[in-house]
């Protein structure tokens, strides 16, 4: 096999935590090619992008089957640079409708997958525990529950930390936010998919005029991601809506002036938790990929911070329960000193529970060990 490695990160997290774990590994294994699907931090780290996560982010099960034929494209032209020259693994990130199905074909042709950021099969009912057994040669994994979840149906797996810790360790305030009744600021983060963009937006904007309506909030920030042009989030503001502003600053310099944030479903949860930020979770898709989820789904929570803390540490609206009304109201009771203090008190369990820093390094050195246990044995 060639010295090149085959990395499928898809999504927009997934760049950013695969970029921090190749940052750990390419100094250890010089003269070695990565490539495949990734973003911007994956090509500043020197992997070749074949294709771009903008072209792979879709939401929900209807645009995924809008884009069949480009994804199947895709997946058969990997494929073929992987024929032509085998990588000595393939690295697949999160992204499971795509990536399970990769790692199966890939298994088929004697390439071994290592899977970073574990599908959410304890939420799926494990449906595709079998396809895992089968065809992924080692787990690793950013939750302790998950190591034990995986042990007990038999597949190996490596609990590596949460990269999150890592990216925000060093700057967690040492002492809490407190409201002031008289500067009374919210986030509104709807997301890195334009998919979310469009679906949450709206209402969120909604919302924060209807506390601002009320007297609640004097100041509301749409936090941006760098991916997408400012238009995106723009165009749904209009006269009067002066009180808020847009921002490009990274989440960790935004989360601290932030009394409580309205925030999509995600990784943004936990950012927000880690921070011990009060926080109304939202999330809206179309009405297939819902009733089907619903059906498939076996968690109490779709917010991770929820699922991580195993209770409910910030109220989820979801579907049509997510009204600029409902929000507003939530919104509001945390942005009660008093309440505010107390839901800041109980966020601080997150940190304990997402573990130490150092994730990025612990998932390059299961990776080189992987890699050295697989040479020693041919």
């Amino acid at each position: 096999m060639s010295q090149n490695i085959l990395i499928i990160a898809a999504e927009v997290s997934g760049d950013h935590h695969a970029s921090e774990m190749l940052r750990q590994l390419a100094p250890a294994l010089p003269g070695t090619r990565f490539w495949g699907i990734g973003g911007d931090e994956l090509q500043q780290q020197g992997m070749e992008i074949i294709y771009h996560v903008e072209k792979m982010s879709f939401m929900g099960i209807g645009e995924v089957l809008r884009h069949l034929p480009f994804i199947f494209r895709v997946k058969n032209d990997l494929l073929q640079r992987a024929d032509a020259d085998p990588p000595r693994c393939a690295i697949l990130v999160d992204y499971p409708g795509f990536n399970l199905r990769m790692a199966r074909a890939l298994k088929e042709r004697g390439i071994p997958v290592i899977y970073y950021i574990s599908p959410q099969l304890w939420a799926w009912g494990g449906r595709r525990i079998k396809k895992i057994r089968r065809d992924v040669e080692e787990m690793l994994v950013l939750f302790p529950f998950e190591e034990r979840f995986y042990a007990g149906h038999g597949i190996k797996a490596r609990y590596v930390g949460h990269p999150l810790v890592d990216k925000h360790y060093q700057r967690l305030p040492e002492t809490d936010k407190t409201v002031d009744p008289q500067n009374i600021r919210i986030g509104l983060l709807p997301g890195s998919r334009r998919q979310e963009i469009e679906s949450l937006l709206p209402d969120m904007v909604a919302t924060a005029r209807l506390l601002k309506k009320d007297g609640k909030i004097h100041r509301a920030e749409i936090v941006c991601v760098d991916h997408i042009g400012e238009a995106m989030f723009r165009q749904y503001l209009k006269a009067g809506d002066d009180f808020i502003s847009l921002t490009r600053a990274p989440l960790a310099e935004c989360l601290p002036r932030y009394d409580a944030v309205l925030v999509a479903s995600g990784t943004a949860t936990l950012e927000c938790g880690l921070y011990a930020v009060p926080m109304v979770i939202v999330y809206r898709v179309n009405r297939l990929t819902y009733f089907l989820g619903k059906r498939l789904v076996k968690i109490d929570y779709i917010g991770l911070v929820n699922i991580v803390a195993g209770e409910e540490l910030a109220p989820e609206l979801i579907q049509d329960d997510f009204t600029p009304p409902r929000v507003a109201a939530e919104l509001s009771r945390l942005l009660e000193p008093g309440t505010n203090r107390k839901k800041r008190e109980e966020l601080k369990k997150l940190r304990t529970l997402l573990g130490e820093p150092g994730a990025a390094r612990q998932a390059a050195r299961a990776i080189l060990d992987f890699l050295k246990n697989t040479a020693s044995a041919d």
